[in-house]
């Protein structure tokens, strides 16, 4: 007996009570694909509720009975705690959203897919498959993960119950709250019973939801927007404000007001720097994202990481402290680079801080250039190779002899890739193991939908002219769709650079004006190891957070944070050597 079957055999009285209380239960165990009878998964969560609630009640009464020390939350000191309702009802509640935040995940998810599904299906039917064949090819598509779920759930409706495939996708849109999958599933079922044209619905059917994606994409740019507004806001007047307070405070520590080291700490090395995750994670729910992503970067990014750590220990932490200190000569390199660029001191905590991030960063910014930036140029030379193998398929040669007549062009990045292609074609490599050893050099995923496409085109249909015009035209779409992203977040990217621009320039006149002559006393060396220090730490997150909004990834924010860093280390070598208080006297 496995635990479904106890739970559901001993709790099944929970679980067959609370499916008449919770509404559309049933329907969200069935969007969020989730294979389980609900009475059987409410049995669990009932079973589970009821173990922490004895659990919690033992814990209380050995507390109660002095057996055990007091145990914070669960121990009140009195024989009923508020806990002991408190956790189990809380258990049910999450365990009740579960299903429905999955099946909302599953949908957002599906929305990005559907479109280049829709595409997929009208270039397979385009080529001689049925709709509802190549809907069946889809179940081992990779890359549309969530389609190719979906449609496992169709074919398992229509073997389970012995209905038609139409009937089948009739059902399966119904519990899917997703109006483009609807629209695709039914409008077919529609145009087949209807005795429609169902090819043409589908060229239609595509090309609007590719019109709405691109509605979608010119919402996005606002909604980034303002994203980036709320998150400079945070990030500049904020610390501005924090940084004015805690300065204040030390300058008249007898007015009794500013923050202590401690919270100027907290604010400055956690709470300011979980906001910034906070808006990575924003932006990452917000924008489109493609269902896979090449990790190349970050991979190479974590190879160095720790090496890049101990450094940042050995530049940072010793200004502090020389506990820390295990490698002399980093520390002893970094006072002479201070004194190189003849810095005040103090500033040593700073200047490590930033040459650490800048190291942090580099291996990062280097791989995604690499990495994403020569797949950019991929997707372009693949694009006009596509419609190149259109123009030449309508000469009368079949696709392969069409590859092998383009294969000598010139397609940038993409040319050794195609050289590849055709040599395996030539010697007779299956078109299947050709594009596994494809997806295997390449991460691009919408490169890697253009050339499955291609091989499944050719596969299917010989690669006929119609479905290779089909193809052409939806990559080119896509290559579209991608243009006009970039178009609108890209003026977003000067928003981060004004505004490290006047964090580091108000930070260097706070600093002018209570080192050089405010009326008050402060010691130098203090407030520069005090506000410096997270100067550079708050314009290297400003890039990384502007690389996720505008780049829609984390990794082409490296990039950003160096510039940015290398800005706020300029801000310190201003501090030394620029007298603001004289150049505006004189």
């Amino acid at each position: 007996m496995n635990i479904r079957d106890f739970c559901y055999a001993y709790f099944g009285w929970i679980g067959e009570g609370l499916i008449k209380i919770v509404p559309g239960f049933e329907k969200d165990i069935d969007s969020s694909n989730m294979k389980i009878y609900p009475p059987v998964y409410l049995s669990i969560l009932g079973c589970i509720s009821l173990i922490s609630l004895i659990l919690t009640g033992i814990l209380n009464i050995l507390s109660f009975m002095r057996i055990l020390p007091p145990i914070p939350l669960i121990s009140t000191g009195a024989l009923i705690s508020p806990i002991l309702l408190a956790l189990p009802l809380l258990i049910l509640v999450i365990g009740i959203i579960l299903p429905k935040t999955a099946a909302s995940n599953r949908v957002a998810g599906l929305k990005i897919e559907i479109p280049y599904a829709s595409m997929y299906i009208s270039t397979m039917t385009s080529g001689g498959l049925s709709p509802y064949e190549s809907i069946l090819r889809m179940r081992r598509m990779d890359l549309l993960p969530n389609m190719k779920e979906e449609v496992k759930r169709i074919d398992m409706i229509v073997k389970s119950r012995g209905l038609d495939p139409v009937k089948g996708m009739e059902e399966a849109a119904k519990v899917v709250n997703l109006k483009e999958y609807k629209e695709l599933l039914l409008g077919y079922a529609s145009a087949v019973k209807t005795g429609g044209d169902t090819l043409h619905f589908l060229f239609n059917q595509t090309d609007s939801m590719f019109r709405q994606l691109s509605t979608r994409i010119k919402a996005l740019g606002e909604n980034m927007g303002m994203l980036m507004e709320a998150y400079t806001i945070i990030g500049i007047l904020g610390v501005l404000g924090i940084f004015l307070i805690y300065v204040v405070g030390m300058a008249l520590p007898s007015a009794g007001a500013g923050l202590s080291s401690a919270q100027f700490f907290l604010f400055s090395f956690i709470i300011l720097p979980m906001l910034s995750i906070l808006f990575i994670y924003l932006a990452d729910a917000a924008q489109i994202s493609y269902p896979t992503s090449n990790w190349k970067t970050y991979q190479f990014f974590g190879l160095f990481l720790p090496l890049n750590l101990f450094i940042g220990s050995q530049l940072i932490l010793p200004p502090f402290t020389e506990d820390f200190i295990i490698i002399p000569s980093l520390f002893n390199g970094l006072l002479t680079l201070r004194d190189f660029l003849q810095l005040e001191n103090g500033t040593e905590a700073a200047l490590g801080m930033g040459v650490t991030l800048i190291l942090i960063a580099l291996p990062g910014a280097i791989a995604d250039i690499y990495f994403i930036g020569r797949e950019g140029k991929i997707l372009d030379g693949i694009n006009s190779f596509l419609r190149d193998l259109v123009e030449t398929r309508k000469s009368g040669l079949s696709p392969e002899k069409c590859i092998d007549a383009l294969h000598s062009r010139d397609y940038g990045s993409f040319s050794k890739y195609l050289d590849e292609i055709n040599m395996k074609i030539n010697w007779g490599y299956p078109l299947r193991k050709i594009y596994e050893e494809f997806n295997e050099k390449v991460k691009n995923w919408l490169a890697l939908v253009n050339i499955y496409l291609l091989i499944d085109t050719i596969e299917v249909g010989g690669g006929t002219e119609r479905s290779l015009e089909t193809l052409a035209a939806f990559s080119e779409s896509t290559k579209h769709l991608e243009d006009e992203k970039k178009a609108v977040l890209m003026p977003l990217t000067i928003v981060p650079y004004i505004g490290a621009v006047l964090l580091t320039g108000t930070t260097i006149l706070f600093l002018q004006f209570f080192v050089s002559g405010g009326g008050v006393s402060v010691s130098t060396v203090s407030l520069y190891k005090v506000l410096l220090t997270p100067l550079a730490l708050h314009s290297w997150f400003l890039g990384i957070v502007t690389g996720k909004i505008v780049g829609g990834r984390v990794s082409a924010g490296f990039k950003h944070s160096i510039v940015l860093t290398i800005v706020s280390i300029f801000g310190i070598w201003a501090v030394s050597n620029i007298n603001m208080g004289s150049t505006a006297l004189g």
